[in-house]
């Protein structure tokens, strides 16, 4: 099987050179890294903290001139090389690194034309972009969770002064689920049939942006569920092949056994409370019944010693 082939495209004037490792390990998970360019203005404090290690990451720098003040071409760039690179039909997937989202029109198009697109953000990003990804990696979030070894000092976005007032829109922010949303997420993906944990984790990704199992502390979409056992159940043994694992998740199927057997108790409470109550009630008729018969007969008595004196 071809490797697949990849075009990593940073925003050098919206990302920090700090993630530089994480985005290349990323991409190096997917394939073969056919390009890796980096984008902007050559006067911008970002991107100068670039140039000291694009050499070693062998990153190709596309850096532009800003032609007024203030005004960065560089997005413009970009977006004219991914549609060269694109019309070249040279590459399988495209990372976009940046939390820019104009970049958003762009990633439908490249999808439009059959292509797998990757986004790198900060959590910052806004929703829209995230969402149009096929998926969607929160760099600060894996950047503190260790996927980094140095950190250094953030360097604040430049602001741009748009002297067009923009038609207000929603620019909600990307938000990183919590655990039990995952988990409750992964519970309605399943049926009561057994499901390879794969595809589950490949419906996940695809779905939840931001998604990473690095973002709870597991190293692993399968140990993410193995400690949930008390929601799925987990069937894993080896392959055709004996050597790799084949891995099936299913939603727990005891949990509605659970239940009844946990409603069981209560019934039969209802039921000898229910019993008590009918039994007490025929006590007190019984005993009110005596106590009548017990009257009737004191009272016959009587009668019958005046008869007597008379």
């Amino acid at each position: 099987m071809d490797e697949k082939k990849i075009a990593i495209l940073i925003d050098g004037d919206n990302i920090s050179q700090k993630y530089a490792t994480l985005i290349k390990e990323e991409a190096d998970k997917y394939g073969d890294i056919t390009l890796f360019k980096l984008y902007g203005s050559i006067s911008s404090p970002t991107v100068k903290q670039w140039m000291a290690i694009m050499p070693k990451y062998g990153i190709s720098p596309a850096l532009q001139l800003s032609y007024a003040n203030n005004k960065s071409i560089a997005d413009q760039a970009l977006t004219i090389d991914a549609m060269d690179i694109l019309y070249r039909n040279i590459v399988d997937i495209f990372f976009l690194v940046t939390s820019d989202s104009d970049f958003t029109k762009l990633v439908y198009r490249l999808k439009e034309s059959g292509k797998i697109i990757i986004g790198m953000g900060e959590s910052k990003t806004p929703e829209a972009l995230a969402q149009a990804c096929n998926e969607f990696k929160v760099l600060d979030v894996l950047f503190k969770a260790g996927a980094a070894k140095t950190k250094v000092p953030e360097i604040p976005t430049p602001v741009v002064d748009d002297a067009v007032t923009p038609i207000p829109v929603e620019d909600k922010i990307i938000e990183i689920p919590t655990e039990a949303a995952i988990v409750e997420k992964i519970a309605s993906v399943l049926e009561d049939d057994w499901e390879n944990l794969a595809n589950v984790g490949d419906v996940i990704r695809k779905s939840v942006p931001g998604f990473d199992v690095r973002n709870y502390k597991y190293v692993s979409f399968s140990a993410f569920v193995k400690a949930h056992k008390d929601v799925f159940d987990v069937d894993e043994k080896l392959g055709p092949d004996n050597i790799h694992k084949v891995v099936n998740i299913r939603n727990r199927q005891d949990k509605k056994k659970n239940v009844k057997n946990l409603q069981l108790p209560v019934e039969q409470s209802k039921s000898e409370t229910s019993s008590k109550k009918q039994s007490e009630q025929s006590g007190k008729q019984s005993g009110k019944g005596n106590k009548s018969r017990s009257k009737q007969g004191q009272k016959s008595k009587n009668k019958q010693g005046h008869k007597k004196q008379a």
